[in-house]
Formats: structure tokens, sequence, C-alpha cells
């Protein structure tokens, strides 16, 4: 047998191993909480990886955070294939170019965070510098990107993906929040208000 085969052997062993076992294990997450679940295979840097208490995360995930740090906070769930990335190359140093020694070390980071109650359909990308807001639903697909808001309680899709409408309406929000979360974690009436007349273009403030 060549000592190619023999090689490509072991990194099968052991890329095997890693999704088998190495991936299964919970203590090296940054935090995991007991009520977590991750189906496997996942590929993510473990350290940097915060999954809160009631998340899920389906199958297929590939999560890219050797750098930055990946938050799934209460009741978020993701289905199968969701790719995160909270890392990236910095595209204007001159004399740089990719595969360059340099390329690598000048990665910058940029946090990722889903906040509570949000669903993430199949196949969705959050680029680096996301923030999903509270109660949001992510259409299968989409590629959500640092340029774009997401309010809370908004319905999300696209490539880039972008505010599609509201769950509910303002009232319905407040009351949502009443029924679902004590009051010093509810949203500001003030910050859900905002937030619809933003999005209406009725936002007069600087």
């Amino acid at each position: 047998m060549k000592i190619s085969t023999i090689k490509q052997v072991l990194r099968d062993a052991w890329r095997g191993f890693k999704l088998g076992y190495l991936s299964s294990r919970r203590d090296r997450y940054g935090y995991i909480a007991d009520s977590a679940i991750v189906l496997q295979p996942c590929w993510c840097n473990k350290s940097n990886t915060f999954l809160y208490e009631h998340t899920s995360i389906g199958e297929e995930a590939k999560i890219i955070n050797s750098l930055g740090h990946f938050i799934l906070k209460k009741h978020s769930i993701a289905a199968p294939r969701l790719t995160v990335i909270c890392q990236n190359h910095s595209f204007f140093n001159v004399g740089t170019y990719p595969g360059d020694k340099s390329w690598s070390k000048g990665e910058i980071k940029d946090d990722v965070i889903v906040e509570d109650y949000v669903w993430i359909g199949a196949n969705v990308t959050l680029c680096p510098g996301v923030h999903i807001g509270r109660g949001c639903l992510v259409a299968a697909g989409s590629v959500c990107v640092k340029a774009h808001e997401y309010p809370p309680y908004t319905i999300i899709g696209g490539n880039p993906a972008k505010v599609i409408k509201y769950r509910f309406t303002l009232e319905e929000q407040i009351e949502h929040e009443r029924q679902i979360l004590p009051p010093p974690r509810a949203i500001e009436y003030q910050i859900l208000t905002r937030n619809i007349r933003k999005d209406a273009g009725q936002d007069t403030e600087a």
C-alpha cells in the first residue's frame, strides 16, 4: 500500500473520530446549557460557541469561529445546514492577496449574535457581525449580512436578507412580550415603536 494512501486513511479515520466523538462532547463549549441540542455533525470552535437554554442546531452546521464568537440565545432554533461566519479577512491591505502569508494573519473577528425566540430555516448563512433581533423568523436559504438591520419580530429573507414584514403589529408585539417575558426582560415600548416607525419611514430621530 502506498504511503499516500495510508496517510489518507489515517486522515479519514481522524476526521471520523472528531465528528463522531469529539464533536459530541459538551465539556469544551464556551457555554452550553443542559437543554441545548446540537445534532451531529457540527463543525465549530467550541470554546467560542455559546448555546443557551432550549436552543437547537440541526445537522451539518458549519460555524467558522476560531476568532469571533457565535452566541445563540434562549429558545432559538436553527434548521439543518446552518453556516455562521464570525471572522473575515481584511480586503483593504495593499500588497496582500488570497493565499499570501499575511492573508490569514490579518483576519478580523466579528461576533454573530442570535437573540431569544428566533427560528432559522434550513441552509441559512449568517455573515460576520450579524445580529438577529428577538423573535425573528429567518427564511430558508437566506444570507444575512451586517449591513442590514434585523429588528425584533421581523420575517427576514433573501440574499442579502432583508426585512420582509413584521410578524405582529405593535400592539401584538407588546402583548406577546407581556405573555412570554417578565417585565425586566421585555423590550421597551419605545424601542418597539421606533422599529415600526423606522421601517415605515416615519422615524425622524437622528
